[in-house]
């Protein structure tokens, strides 16, 4: 019986490290989809004015957002950044400034997980935010989406993530909407 040898093995192994490594340093842009959503964006009873104070990234895994394949990204947080701007289709005005806006609901917020996992034809993703509304407990805000894997790019990866943030919004919008009641902001 022929045993196995290290000298078989090896240039096997040396070339897919090599395709490995060289899919790592390919950055994946992050970028946001208003398009990309099972939800339509309505406007909600007695949004007013929210100003993003922070964005954190707060991630176990800044690496990228494959939960079971390797998909390196950029920084999210000009993600999410562009994300919370599509809370003006829900009704809000929305800045971003790093002091409190008087007459806004301030907010700071917190990615606690991005991540996209392969299902059954299907790309899944699942997104997270902790937003703090200045004088107000934390709530946590969390929502999947999936897609057709259809091509097997990583930018499919992008748009289910894409998915899971619009829905998650949908869910955002009337929490947000209860903040400004509470600190008795004039609706927009």
């Amino acid at each position: 019986m022929m045993k196995p040898s290290i000298h078989l093995f090896a240039p096997l192994l040396s070339c897919l490290l090599a395709v490995s490594a060289g899919a790592a340093e390919t950055k994946v842009a992050l970028n946001y989809e208003a398009a990309s959503s099972d939800v339509v964006a309505k406007p909600v009873a007695g949004a007013c004015a929210i100003n993003i104070v922070s964005i954190s990234d707060q991630r176990p895994t800044k690496d990228g957002i494959g939960a079971d394949f390797p998909v390196p990204t950029d920084s999210p947080e000009p993600f999410v950044s562009a994300s919370l701007d599509a809370l003006k289709e829900y009704g809000f005005t929305v800045s971003h400034s790093k002091t409190a806006v008087p007459q806004a609901v301030n907010l700071d917020v917190r990615l606690i997980r991005a991540y996209t996992w392969f299902g059954h034809m299907r790309i899944n993703a699942m997104v997270a935010l902790d937003v703090t509304a200045q004088g107000a407990a934390q709530e946590k805000f969390r929502a999947t989406g999936s897609k057709a894997n259809m091509w097997g790019a990583q930018s499919e990866h992008v748009t289910a993530l894409n998915y899971a943030t619009n829905t998650m919004l949908a869910s955002m919008a009337p929490a947000l909407a209860a903040h400004c009641g509470k600190a008795g902001i004039a609706a927009r």
